[in-house]
């Protein structure tokens, strides 16, 4: 798969398509994985919004920067690929974009008739944000150059033997993190005919740190050229409450806009070229799984909707009369697309991935469903390719969204068409809305997390929306209830191992993270991560509050829990998973756990997840259907998991025979 923007369908204020100044050349940057070289390239890429051609590329490079966020405080890397957005240069003869070069992630710029490319930054660290200056003479850049320093410091205090305190963060490493809020960002501004890097002014910096629109309290914003501007705002203090539209034309009152398309979850604004009406995208329908594309006139109160669709949206930009964006569906790939803003006809910009139509992915079928709090939720029922209906198929269910293309769930572990193909029928659920968020007197997330946890809430209402579903799928008629697994990664491996202490439904289970338990998430995380979790109310491990726990530890329940489980998780994690599979393999349980080297929370590496879809799908193929894939290289994994099914494997660990002893 060739990817555009990130892999997953997120809605956020960036996009990876940039546009030419004059309107007619889109800009952006595609990623593809290569599991034979274990490599990952990507090349920037422009089309001619105009004419029908296909995409020319400028420059090409290698893997994408990884994600690292703000986690309680410290540098987490996550594995998630970061969304690359191209700028173009104001006169429109240059393309400037981040590339890992040399191992650090830098800006180059690439001349957009394709004359060649410059490496236009030489940063000891990564470099975040760019801008272009208003004369297109110099870029603007973010970087926390003051990383250096810190990893010099942290080296030489363990000459001495590093302290254990709450900047360890120990299934990552026993080596301590700085803190996030000790080395800011800092604007560096290049002066591209020179060479020459300094720090940058406060007005320089301002391009790369925007400030925030003075009284306006928004989630999302759009300013027009003639200082028109639009926002939202939440209805209530709850950070997952519905947003409303505002908007003031230029010495205008505020307007609010009382239709009701309004009022929801707003995806992003945008000005027509006049500045008098403003189109907006909306999630609507059961559960959200519609957009919507609107446009309201502050003036005269008037709303017109424009298109409503199933597919996902993702990037959008706006042209002046198109939209510009990713579109998607279960069965569909992302495309590069223009929608007319009056008719909301679109058309096929580009397309990464014009041989996928061959394939033949099977039925896919929309159940909606809710769960025992009344919250609504959906599931991609997929049965396998020339199904004939007359016998029953066992289910995979993958978590936790399901919007937009089918991969493998989130994380995309659990290959989804291919598990299909090898016969089996896939749910995919999209999650019920977070509990809590229609809860006015919840002003934070903090105070959310807290009454998630509080009896599990969030756990019991994620659970039973799966149970729902996969009752929906039974009465199809074509699922067989004894042949159902289940599989997670992060929030959706939490649900895996509630499912498996709290239900008897599931027959196989893969996780690709572990897990909720006394020791892991109060202790192994690290310092950081026991004291925020205490903060939501979680016990502190010295109480050894069992039967908090008991509800969702595997360790804890190990002796009754008989479903064949496998985890595959990375190194930075798999610390967290030693209880259960501890107390599982001391029980005799059938469970096998496998680690991969310089992994993250989601999986980067090609050949890893390659790996990772191949024993995923032997494994259930084992559990659910007693198939072995008589590939010779194959032949000692099966032995182990005949060993399981038999009960063997408690035996030998027992007796010292694996070498246990």
């Amino acid at each position: 798969m060739r990817d555009i923007g990130y892999p997953d369908v997120i809605d956020g204020p960036t996009s990876p398509f940039a546009l030419s100044p004059d309107g007619r050349t889109l800009a952006f940057v595609i990623s593809r994985g290569d599991p034979a070289t274990n490599t990952i390239c990507s090349a920037l890429v422009t089309v001619p919004l105009d004419v029908r051609a296909g995409g020319r590329i400028l420059d090409r490079g290698g893997r994408l920067p990884i994600f690292t966020g703000n986690f309680r405080g410290l540098f987490v890397t996550t594995g998630f690929p970061e969304q690359i957005e191209p700028e173009w240069s104001p006169d429109g003869r240059w393309i400037a974009y981040r590339k890992r070069v040399n191992g650090l992630v830098q800006v180059v710029r690439v001349r957009a008739d394709g004359g060649g490319t410059e490496v236009v930054t030489h940063s000891g660290v990564d470099i975040d944000e760019f801008a272009w200056s208003a004369s297109g003479d110099k870029i603007v850049y973010l970087a926390r150059t003051g990383a250096v320093t810190a990893k010099r410091e942290i080296d030489r205090e363990g000459e001495s033997g590093w302290r254990f305190d709450a900047s360890v963060l120990p299934h990552q490493s026993w080596e301590p993190q700085p803190w996030v809020k000790d080395i800011p960002k800092i604007s560096y501004t290049v002066d591209l005919a020179s060479g020459e890097t300094r720090k940058s002014t406060e007005a320089e910096k301002a391009l790369v740190v925007p400030p925030s629109p003075a009284g306006y309290g928004y989630e999302s914003v759009a300013i027009s050229p003639a200082g028109a501007k639009a926002w939202t705002e939440r209805v209530n203090g709850n950070p997952m409450s519905d947003q409303q539209i505002w908007a003031s034309r230029a010495n205008d009152a505020r307007a609010r806009c009382d239709h009701a398309a309004c009022r929801g979850h707003i995806a992003r604004l945008f000005w027509e070229a006049d500045g008098h009406s403003l189109l907006f995208l909306a999630h609507e329908g059961w559960d959200h799984e519609e957009t919507a594309l609107y446009r309201w006139s502050p003036r005269t109160g008037a709303l017109a909707k424009i298109l409503r669709t199933l597919d996902a949206l993702t990037g959008c930009i706006f042209s002046g009369q198109e939209l510009i964006c990713g579109r998607e569906n279960a069965t569909t790939p992302r495309r590069v697309v223009a929608i007319d803003a009056a008719s909301g006809r679109s058309r096929v910009l580009f397309d990464p991935n014009p041989g996928f139509a061959r394939f033949d992915l099977g039925k896919v079928q929309r159940l909606h469903f809710a769960n025992d709090r009344r919250l609504p939720a959906w599931g991609d029922l997929i049965l396998p390719p020339g199904y004939d209906g007359k016998h029953r198929l066992p289910l995979i269910v993958t978590l936790y969204h399901s919007r937009g293309f089918l991969r493998g769930g989130v994380g995309d572990e659990y290959p989804i068409y291919p598990l299909a193909a090898q016969g089996f029928a896939v749910l995919s659920i999209e999650r019920p809305p977070y509990v809590g968020a229609d809860d006015p007197a919840l002003t934070s997330f903090e105070q959310l997390l807290t009454g998630a946890h509080r009896d599990w809430a969030e756990r019991r209402s994620i659970l039973s929306a799966v149970l729902k579903g996969v009752d929906k799928a039974i009465e199809t008629g074509s699922i067989d209830p004894a042949r159902i697994g289940i599989t997670g990664l992060s929030d959706g491996a939490s649900t895996v191992e509630f499912a498996l202490v709290n239900s008897n439904r599931f027959a196989a289970a893969a996780m690709s993270s572990c897990c909720d338990d006394l020791l892991s998430s109060m202790v192994l995380g690290g310092l950081a991560w026991g004291n925020k979790n205490r903060r939501l109310g979680l016990p502190p491990s010295v109480d050894d509050d069992r039967d908090y726990w008991r509800p969702i530890s595997l360790s804890i329940n190990a002796r009754r829990i008989d479903t064949p489980l496998l985890m595959q998780l990375a190194d930075r994690e798999a610390l967290m998973a030693l209880p259960a599979i501890g107390a599982l393999t001391e029980a005799g349980k059938p469970v096998e756990m496998y680690v991969y080297p310089d992994e993250y929370h989601n999986k980067w590496q090609p050949v890893h997840r390659l790996a990772v879809y191949d024993r995923n799908i032997d494994w259930f193929d084992f559990w659910l259907r007693e198939h072995e894939d008589p590939a010779p290289g194959k032949r000692s994994q099966y032995a182990r998991w005949e060993e399981l099914r038999d009960g063997r494997a408690a035996e030998r660990h027992n007796s010292g025979e694996d070498g246990a002893g």
